[in-house]
């Protein structure tokens, strides 16, 4: 076992608190096991960069073992040269690029390249990075800070209506997928009397993460006309998500799989709903539908044009039915322990590979 060692890294947030923080290597903070240098990054032992690092100008700048931690499909996403440069463009702005790269995709492979192991967050994703990387592994996030609803959930002491509630969550620029399912959506909740808490930012940006401006109720208001009334928008913190989970019958997580980017999404987000014990229908991108036929729930994964008979066809015994084995997936594959395991793997194999 490699002794306790100072770990640069260069983080979406300098607290942690940004998901891409916290869920991945900031769960090494409070393990005891290693110390994570943020302020004088340079000064670790290995140096991590996150998705928010100028990965090239981290690279140039040390000596030491680096590492990546990718947990977005851009590799396979394959854009066009148009949206590849401004996407360069608007990270160069920010600091998370460089301008002379290019492309993001040129800025990103050079530095898998250059890297001593690429992590990322799902087995589709490696496929993209092995051929410039041999080090290539695989870690997903840690939701163990969303367990608590299970628990609310098993004592039945948060839902105090007979109401039936749907269920979904995620940053704001990810609203663009419920284009796929909003009318019928719309017109299942009106009909069936349903409905839905948004677990989400009130307004976002509109392009890159960083230009513009959107009202999220705006977007529902044009979404659902029939049902907007019984949609309740809820600012994102952990704890609310937590209490309206524990509220709800089930969540839906609608992806649009013609979106190549999306659709090489990891698993996270359906395991995330796992955690708070919600029952889940989700549309069939690739990590998704690997899950569901690993676990045997794929009638839970719903096809582009199937989400139609899925609203027609709810049975909430039936979705209710898939909870046992959603439990028992993440309590044997995904605890907050198994995670850091995981990290630890790899930080041993990159200080053994440059010893």
């Amino acid at each position: 076992m490699i002794q306790k060692l100072s770990i640069g890294y260069v983080p979406y947030s300098k607290d942690l608190s940004h998901p891409g923080d916290r869920r991945r290597i900031g769960i090494l903070k409070d393990s005891l096991v290693h110390k994570l240098e943020i302020d004088s990054p340079l000064d670790g032992d290995l140096l991590v960069l996150s998705g928010a690092a100028n990965l090239n100008y981290w690279i140039r700048k040390t000596n030491k073992p680096i590492v990546l931690d990718i947990v977005d499909g851009y590799l396979g996403e394959r854009p066009g040269f148009v949206k590849d440069a401004l996407r360069n463009l608007v990270r160069s702005i920010n600091g998370s690029s460089n301008f002379s790269a290019i492309t993001y995709s040129r800025a990103l492979k050079k530095a898998c390249f250059n890297a001593s192991a690429v992590i990322v967050a799902s087995s589709e994703q490696a496929e993209y990075v092995r051929p410039l990387n041999k080090n290539v592994f695989v870690v997903l996030d840690d939701h163990s800070e969303l367990d608590q609803a299970r628990s609310l959930r098993d004592k039945n002491s948060m839902k105090v209506t007979q109401e039936k509630y749907i269920f979904w969550e995620g940053f704001g620029y990810t609203l663009r997928h419920f284009k796929i399912l909003h009318s019928e959506l719309d017109n299942f909740m009106y009909q069936n009397k349903y409905k839905m808490v948004i677990l989400t930012n009130t307004s976002f940006a509109r392009w890159g993460g960083y230009i513009g401006k959107v009202e999220t109720s705006k977007l529902f208001k044009k979404w659902f006309p029939l049902s907007y009334a019984n949609i309740e928008i809820v600012p994102w913190t952990i704890e609310n998500v937590i209490h309206k989970a524990s509220q709800c019958d089930f969540a839906i997580i609608p992806v649009d799989t013609r979106d190549k980017f999306a659709n090489l999404k990891p698993e996270n987000k359906l395991l995330s709903m796992w955690h708070l014990g919600l029952p889940t229908l989700f549309s069939d991108t690739r990590a998704y539908k690997r899950i569901a036929n690993a676990i045997g729930i794929s009638s839970m994964c719903i096809e582009q044009e199937g989400w139609i008979t899925a609203f027609r066809n709810l049975d909430l015994t039936r979705v209710r039915e898939s909870t046992p084995k959603m439990i028992h997936y993440i309590e044997t594959t995904h605890t907050k322990d198994i995670l850091v395991e995981k990290w630890q793997q790899v930080i041993e194999a990159v200080l053994a590979k440059d010893a």
